[in-house]
């Protein structure tokens, strides 16, 4: 031990130890209690000696109230023992939905390593956010089993542990357990070479009742005068802050005065931070560290923490400082939390400085689907702005609109607002960076024209994106960002409603914009309308026509890092192989999916190819075998031209599949208005049918109108054969059914395709079982082997009718189970089928 401050500091409690030790065999411990009771220090030196568990602390602030910040300081502690996780977990973002939260449990099951570890989350008590407290619970209850953890805390957090609690899962650690035995106090004054008669320690004893913090202020008063009774005694009674004053703040230097009331400012106390403020003068953080009773280096979170009634203490000192001291102090950390990834920091200092274009920068840096507590944030400080920064920060306008659609609000107010912008611009030519700022504003104007031409029909928006090439084009700037500028949504499509003919307007407006929005950089756009094309083509049953464009789609959008276009025109062309029956082409093309998870530049990469295995799995019938996040529950989303909706398009089929109709048809309750039209025909699609297995048939019949309706004008068919068995029998029904209104040639052609697609699918399935070696045992009813064999020899269907007294219909409905169970496409491979499995 280097002093009496560090001996102060660095006591250590064998009772304490053996307390945690027990906790640590617990799920959860909790340790409560107040200010000053040694709480975390107690805990880190048992850690520090546990060589059981591994630690990984993470140091709560008020800052962490947002999803997004709380994530990011999870995620930098995790990179402090496993860095794949954390990169992973930071792709992942902060798990605000079903889908991202089994993410997370399969990311953590996955890939942390199975060895004992601690978490600690320490000054919980800050945290009063629900969706944090929320997602605490979640990770708690599905963490993995050799971890515990150990949650410090001023008071009860508000979290739900009955369930650990009835279950005797839960270990409390509490202010009596944390405070001074008369005997612990003894050796700990006798490890400062203070005497103490017996009296004095138990006067001491009953004047703060074992407070750590009150016993480390006498211990540090005791060196300067000695003996308790009187001054040292009095001033601990009257005002801990008075002695505070007079014990510490008197007795340290002006410059180690004014770096404190530095740190006072900030909440992340990062050493690499710490030293920046310092401007590398270590002697300066010496004398820090000197402090160590109430100032302590953590190593396991690389970080500072100062004792919460000494910051207390200081921060009512801060004006001392000058405006110019605490911008400085404000800006330096902005910058570092910038380059460190702590975003939500980063946003706080930015605005305490006033650094508008510092935020404005910030935005334009991130992707335009950040996470949405962020984007509110962001967006408070656009709000809020003075006048003149809106109107003299080069990009605050075009990222003022960007924000705003980012929230979701694709409104006549969002319009409003562009328009002002351009308004006030358009008037002032000879303003700086004038045609800066109007390409941005048009660029983002576009975008919001183009999101609301689900609801409204118009498809003017290349109109908007021609004003910005205009613009950009007499002043050129280098692109700000790499995020993505295409819709990442289940479809290329955004139109929303039936009327023929939209669908080529939405295309048209498409191709006139790509030549402005690529001249802004990095070939954005770049593939996307011959995507748009393929998949309009692709719906109609156009295939060798939607093969032609797809292709295309796929050269232009790699050739210029268009990833996200890429991906999806692959993804059309894998559905498009299953279609033909090409298993070989189908799983190459989703083999060149996973190849894009080595880009990385293409952000959204892992998610994407989830979807995409999600989408082809399915559709091979193995269904329990899709990404554990695609089977949980749906996601609200802002508009479907965001990821959510992509992901909500695997998991509606993974309902139906799985027979989830009750939970399916809530679902498609909520969301069948808010979507793009061919979103719409597939929710219509699963909701007769869903409703048809319910065995309400009448219901189901006006479900499969109400999507012909749809999909008719634009001759979309594709859609209603993806199911191919469940809707032949959709459709048989309603070829029955004389009060049905759908055309019967339509409905003819759905089932005549319906078959074409199962007898095609089915050996698509056969040959990947085939290639992956799986063999699965066929069942067939008695009669239906009894008719397998018929087949066998030869019988045909009047004859099988005949020798099994019955139908002909009858048996032609018992043969097509039959195949259907096989996996066959027709007599002869049903034959060779029967013959290997020794069924016949």
């Amino acid at each position: 031990m280097k002093n009496e401050n560090n001996a102060a500091f660095r006591f250590k409690r064998p009772r304490l130890n053996d307390l945690f030790r027990e906790a640590s065999k617990y799920p959860l411990a909790m340790i409560c209690a107040g200010t000053g009771f040694g709480k975390s220090s107690s805990v880190h030196d048992f850690l520090e000696d546990y060589k059981e568990a591994s630690p990984i602390w993470i140091q709560i602030s008020k800052n962490d109230n947002s999803g997004t910040r709380f994530w990011e300081n999870f995620v930098h502690s995790m990179a402090q023992i496993n860095q794949p996780l954390a990169r992973a977990l930071n792709k992942l973002g902060f798990p605000d939905t079903a889908d991202k939260k089994n993410q997370y449990v399969s990311l953590v099951h996955t890939k942390a390593s199975h060895v004992p570890r601690i978490i600690v989350l320490d000054d919980l008590h800050l945290i009063e956010d629900s969706s944090v407290l929320r997602l605490i619970e979640f990770a708690i209850n599905s963490k993995p089993t050799k971890i515990s953890v150990f949650i410090i805390s001023r008071s009860t957090p508000h979290l739900n542990t009955a369930s650990l609690i009835s279950k005797d899962r839960q270990y409390n650690v509490n202010e009596k357990d944390l405070c001074f035995t008369e005997s612990e106090l003894a050796q700990f004054f006798s490890l400062l070479n203070i005497t103490l008669r017996q009296e004095t320690l138990r006067e001491i004893m009953q004047d703060t009742g074992g407070w750590a913090f009150a016993i480390n202020l006498i211990a540090h008063s005791y060196q300067k005068s000695p003996g308790y009774e009187g001054y040292v005694q009095n001033a601990m009674k009257a005002n801990i802050f008075q002695l505070m004053e007079v014990e510490i703040w008197s007795g340290i230097s002006e410059r180690l005065r004014y770096f404190l009331l530095t740190l006072s400012l900030i909440e992340n106390l990062s050493v690499d931070l710490i030293s920046l403020l310092a401007n590398g003068d270590e002697s300066l953080i010496a004398d820090l560290e000197k402090q160590s009773a109430y100032v302590r280096r953590d190593n396991y979170i690389n970080a500072y923490l100062i004792h919460p009634l000494f910051l207390e203490f200081i921060r009512r000192k801060q004006n001392l400082l000058t405006e110019d001291q605490k911008r400085e102090t404000w800006m330096k950390s902005a910058a570092w939390c910038d380059e460190n990834g702590y975003h939500m920091d980063a946003f706080s200092y930015y605005d305490k400085s006033g650094d508008y274009e510092a935020i404005t920068k910030k935005v334009a840096s991130l992707n335009v689907q950040m996470s949405a507590d962020m984007a509110e944030f962001a967006l408070k400080l656009f709000d809020k702005a003075p006048e003149a920064v809106k109107y003299q920060t080069p990009l605050f306008p075009g990222m003022h609109i960007r924000l705003k659609l980012n929230m979701g609000q694709f409104n006549e107010d969002t319009i409003a607002l562009a328009k002002s912008y351009a308004d006030y611009y358009e008037a002032r030519p000879d303003f700086p960076n004038h045609y800066i700022i109007l390409s941005n504003v048009y660029f983002s104007w576009a975008f919001l024209v183009m999101f609301m031409c689900t609801y409204t029909d118009c498809y003017d928006f290349d109109i908007y994106f021609k004003k910005a090439g205009e613009c950009f084009s007499k002043n050129p700037i280098n692109t700000v960002g790499a995020y993505n500028l295409v819709p990442i949504s289940a479809w290329a499509s955004l139109v929303g409603v039936a009327r023929a003919g939209a669908q080529e307007e939405y295309i048209g407006a498409l191709s006139r914009s790509i030549p402005f929005a690529s001249a802004l950089g990095k070939g954005f756009f770049t593939g996307f309308d011959d995507l748009a094309r393929g998949e309009l083509c692709f719906y109609r049953g156009e295939f060798d026509e939607a093969e032609q464009y797809l292709k295309q789609s796929v050269t232009k959008a790699y050739r210029c890092d268009q990833f996200v276009t890429y991906n999806r025109a692959l993804t059309y062309l894998m559905q498009l192989a299953i279609f033909r029956g090409d298993f070989t082409s189908a799983a190459a093309k989703l083999q060149e999916i996973e190849a894009l998870l080595s880009e990385k530049d293409y952000g959204v990469r892992y998610t994407m190819y989830d979807i995409a295995c999600g989408l082809y799995l399915l559709t091979l019938g193995r269904h329990e075998e899709i990404p554990e996040w695609l089977k949980g529950g749906f996601s609200s989303y802002k508009h479907p031209s965001f990821m959510e909706n992509y992901a909500n398009r695997v998991k509606t089929i993974y309902h139906y599949r799985t027979q989830q109709y009750k939970a399916l048809l809530a679902f498609i309750a909520t969301e069948m208005e808010q979507t793009v039209l061919l979103g719409k025909i597939g929710l219509k699609v699963m909701q007769a049918l869903s409703l048809y297995h319910l065995k309400k048939h009448r219901e189901a019949i006006t479900a499969l109108t109400e999507a012909y309706n749809l999909a008719e004008p634009n001759k979309l068919i594709v859609l209603l054969t993806q199911f191919s068995k469940d809707m032949r029998i959709l459709t048989a029904a309603a070829l029955k059914d004389h009060s049905c209104t759908i055309p019967r040639v339509w409905l003819e052609e759905i089932n005549r395709k319906s078959a074409t697609y199962a007898k095609h699918l089915a050996h698509v399935i056969s040959e990947y079982k085939k290639v992956n070696h799986i063999t699965e045992t066929i069942v067939f009813s008695p009669r239906e082997t009894e008719i397998l064999t018929d087949i066998s020899q030869g019988y045909s269907h009047s004859d099988i009718a005949a020798k099994r007294k019955l139908s002909v219909k009858k048996v032609k409905t018992i043969i097509a189970n039959i195949y259907d169970k096989a996996g066959a496409e027709n007599l002869s491979d049903l034959v060779r089928i029967a013959v290997e499995r020794k069924m016949v």
